[in-house]
């Protein structure tokens, strides 16, 4: 069975080449924001396998998505893209083991792919 993957990120861009990238194997959705995020996962709960969500986007970060949902889906693998280097935040979600792993962009499909065989 397919594994379904939701991306979030507010460069329409960056959404379109991951989907484009990753749905030959993975069932791929997308939001643009935490916001939509938050809907797309409350539809698509009981489906998803993992989320990667940008860091810095307009209203709430990708760490302030994943401390809300969370509670919810202690089971759902999360990721984080970003620009930033690792700073104490980032290193503190990754040990509490809210996140799995952070992604630098531009980001190297290939690891992302490694990381989610890994969850997998």
């Amino acid at each position: 069975m397919r594994k379904t993957i939701l991306f979030i990120d507010d460069e329409v861009i960056n959404l379109f080449v991951l989907k484009k990238r990753f749905e030959t194997e993975y069932d791929v959705l997308t939001a643009e924001s935490a916001e939509d995020a938050l809907v797309k996962i409350e539809e698509n709960k009981n489906v998803l396998d993992a989320i990667i969500s940008d860091l810095r986007m307009p209203g709430m970060d990708g760490l302030q998505l994943i401390d809300k949902i969370k509670p919810e889906l202690v089971d759902v693998p999360c990721f984080l893209l970003t620009g930033y280097e690792l700073n104490e935040q980032i290193e503190g979600a990754i040990s509490s083991k809210k996140i799995q792993h952070m992604f630098k962009k531009p980001f190297d499909y290939n690891e992302i792919d490694s990381e989610l065989k890994k969850m997998f």
